[in-house]
């Protein structure tokens, strides 16, 4: 389901609706069989008593679908939601201990595009079930909800987080298109790092938030979805808005911070005070809170639309 068109809020419902009941989400079975974002195809024989995920995303998405209590390992940094913070670390995103992973006696290990390829076969030649979910966009994001849904035994929850998204973000999105018939979209430079300074490219969850937002992302113009951006081509391109998290460097970053660098005087977000800062954890997690990144970002892009936002989300 794609939210490049107005949506029309009554019908999605009643489509989703219907596609509840034609699929017989209360009388879900086993085994299950997906395809993973590897493109390998994955079965479970009984729903999964024993899960360790290998990112806090996805650490996310299994307590957002109610498998929480049957997560036995996360990732450090895995810090929502609290719950999360209680289940025991086995390491972190890059470095995993694959030996503690094996005496745990995983059903399955869910693992993410942040994780290493050698992680994840290591694992698979040790017998491990692993499934791999990467999201390129929002929509791959919001059927990656739905998958470990299904593949968990929680079809029913996550049928009803992914319609509330779908809802929400459509509500949003009208917002923005209702907007820009009298509006011009507003160039967004989003800072993932500062020095040196990264961004997010085309073709991730981002790039497309930014896009339902009513921004023109200038990182698109790099290579590579997470590329290194020139300090001269972000002079050239001036964008009008910036938006960055408050650890997008070493030490704590600030507005002022920003505002003070050396040469981002003449930026046009600089000059206007169009300088952001939101929780990185909401927007650079592919999970449930990205209908509130798409909030967050909508406000900074255009803030005068920030009380129908809050409007929205308020529920």
């Amino acid at each position: 389901m794609k939210f490049k068109n107005k949506i029309n809020l009554t019908s999605l419902i009643l489509i989703i609706t219907l596609l509840l009941i034609s699929t017989g989400v209360m009388a879900q079975e086993f085994p299950v069989t997906i395809t993973d974002s590897l493109g390998e195809e994955v079965k479970l024989e009984e729903k999964p008593t024993r899960i360790i995920s290998l990112s806090p995303n996805m650490t996310e998405v299994l307590f957002a679908v109610g498998a929480g209590d049957n997560v036995v390992g996360v990732t450090k940094f895995a810090d929502y939601p609290e719950e999360a913070t209680k289940v025991d670390i086995i390491g972190s995103i890059t470095e995993p201990n694959i030996e503690k992973i094996i005496t745990m006696e995983p059903d399955v290990v869910i693992a993410s595009s942040v994780n290493k390829m050698e992680t994840i076969e290591r694992l698979k030649e040790l017998n491990v079930k692993v499934v791999g979910f990467s999201a390129n966009s929002v929509d791959k994001a919001i059927e990656n909800i739905k998958t470990v849904a299904e593949l968990t035994g929680n079809q029913e929850k996550g049928e009803e987080i992914v319609t509330k998204m779908y809802i929400k973000i459509g509500e949003i999105t009208n917002l923005v298109e209702d907007h820009l018939k009298n509006n011009e979209k507003r160039k967004v430079f989003y800072e993932i790092w500062n020095d040196p300074l990264y961004t997010a490219g085309k073709n991730n969850f981002i790039d497309d938030l930014i896009s339902m937002a009513g921004g023109i992302n200038i990182g698109r113009l790099a290579e590579g979805q997470w590329p290194q951006y020139n300090l001269e081509k972000l002079l050239i391109e001036n964008p009008e808005v910036y938006i960055s998290t408050p650890h997008s460097a070493d030490m704590e970053v600030s507005k002022e911070k920003i505002k003070n660098r050396e040469q981002y005087q003449s930026i046009s977000a600089i000059k206007n005070d169009r300088v952001y800062l939101i929780d990185q954890n909401i927007l650079n997690r592919p999970s449930p809170r990205l209908v509130k990144g798409l909030a967050l970002m909508t406000k900074a892009v255009f803030p005068d639309l920030t009380e129908e936002v809050n409007e929205i989300m308020k529920d």
